[in-house]
């Protein structure tokens, strides 16, 4: 997260991110998922702007089709963060949205972080890292991870982070087929008894450390992308059609529906991006792993 004050107004850029490895590892007793995933935050983001009011929550956003009662993880945390911190001032929360939604790039996750973050400093109530992945697993299962951001290794359902300091720049593709999946309805058809050959995190780490596109393109690996294609066919056919570009591999964010193409440098980024959106298969985003550097 990027934060900073501006005219009594505290604005956080939210970022996007990419799941770049995600094994299934079984299933857990609470009845989530055991997971193993590589995290990525990208250069796609939301702003979040918050202030404080005279009374009550003020929540608008610029996307009209997000919903903004209250099952939106932007009032949840602000509910959640009242109850801890006792303090129930007024809040007005601006949200411009940018990140596809139900598209697996974590959009609403990391606005709801962005929310705890910006309450944190708005209300000066002194919470380290440690206080906020706390309250922010309390939110979601990858809601954790943005909260420590760049680059990690998500165990458990997701929640519990290992930062992996990334010291090489990378360049993707994303195509959203504006298609919204449901992850509950993913989870819920993933059959963990067919899970074979479970794929190594330590060896795909070592690929992605090297700087090597190629070399990260052999392995990136979603257990999840199978299960998704059987039940939203038309995104399996979008992944057919990148596969005839020049990428060094092609992989489904999470549990979809964003799909991304790894590319082998800057040079061909721009006449990939215009053949993409000749064919209107989706919105197409040009992004790296330098949010931090990218965002204002």
């Amino acid at each position: 997260m990027k934060i900073w004050e501006e005219q009594g107004k505290i604005k956080i850029a939210a970022p996007a991110k990419i799941n770049l490895f995600l094994e299934i590892l079984g299933k857990r007793s609470d009845g989530y998922h055991e997971i193993e995933t590589v995290m990525q935050e990208i250069s796609l983001f939301d702003r979040v702007c918050i202030e404080n009011s005279d009374k009550g929550i003020e929540f608008t956003c610029s996307n009209s089709k997000l919903p903004i009662g209250e099952d939106n993880l932007v009032l949840k945390a602000v509910r959640l963060f009242q109850k801890e911190s006792k303090i129930f001032r007024g809040v007005k929360i601006y949200l411009d949205k940018n990140i596809p939604i139900s598209a697996g790039l974590g959009g609403g996750s990391s606005d709801a972080v962005a929310t705890l973050l910006g309450l944190n400093k708005l209300w000066q109530t002194g919470y380290d890292e440690k206080k906020l992945i706390s309250l922010a697993g309390g939110l979601g299962s990858d809601t954790s991870f943005f909260v420590i951001g760049n680059t990690a290794i998500c165990r458990g359902r997701g929640e519990v982070i290992t930062p992996y300091p990334l010291q090489v720049k990378y360049n993707y593709i994303i195509i959203y087929p504006r298609i919204e999946v449901s992850t509950a309805m993913v989870y819920k058809n993933f059959k963990i008894s067919l899970t074979k050959n479970l794929k190594d995190v330590n060896l795909f780490l070592r690929f992605l450390a090297s700087g090597s596109p190629e070399k990260l393109g052999t392995c990136l690996h979603n257990r999840l992308e199978e299960v998704v294609f059987s039940l939203y066919p038309a995104i399996g056919k979008i992944k057919e059609v990148l596969a005839k570009f020049n990428f060094c591999g092609t992989l489904l964010s999470g549990s979809g529906s964003a799909l991304y193409g790894l590319c082998r440098g800057e040079n061909d980024l721009k006449e990939i991006e215009q053949k993409i959106k000749m064919l209107n298969i989706g919105d197409v985003f040009v992004v790296t792993n330098d949010f931090y550097d990218t965002a204002k």
